[in-house]
């Protein structure tokens, strides 16, 4: 079971890079981890995709944002959404995978002080020049 970390000082606020999406967070991260998956390397265009799950009743989304489905899968429970403008702001619903929580990468929120992943999933899949980060669990998969 993910550790709850304690409630943030002021809301936390995600926007996307035009700023016409945007998520207020008024509750503290349920799961925050790390991935390195090749999936989540396309999603991002990075090594890694850093994501945090809050309980959906304490994110409000303000702006307009285009749906996806997971790789075209019509599970209306498995989406990513983000900004139709600029592409950025991304969040997302994962299913069964923490039910009742929105997933937001953590570069949108642009915090320094947010909290570190618990763990990295799929670890063997970054780039090899990757160094081993201090601190979270590196896993070998899901």
């Amino acid at each position: 079971m993910p550790k709850t970390s304690p409630a943030p000082a002021a809301p936390r606020i995600a926007t996307c890079e035009c700023g016409g999406l945007r998520l207020t967070v008024t509750a503290p991260p349920v799961h925050v981890h790390g991935c390195t998956c090749t999936r989540c390397q396309r999603s991002t265009g990075s090594v890694m995709k850093l994501s945090a799950w809050f309980p959906e009743t304490g994110v409000r989304i303000d702006g307009p944002f285009t749906t996806w489905h997971f790789a075209g899968n019509d599970n209306p429970a498995l989406t990513a959404c983000f900004c139709p403008t600029c592409g950025g702001g991304r969040f997302f619903r994962t299913g069964d995978y923490l039910r009742g929580c929105i997933g937001i990468g953590v570069g949108s929120f642009a915090d320094p002080s947010f909290p570190a992943p618990d763990h990295i999933h799929w670890w063997p899949d970054r780039p090899h020049w990757l160094g081993t980060p201090l601190g979270p669990e590196l896993l070998e998969g899901n």
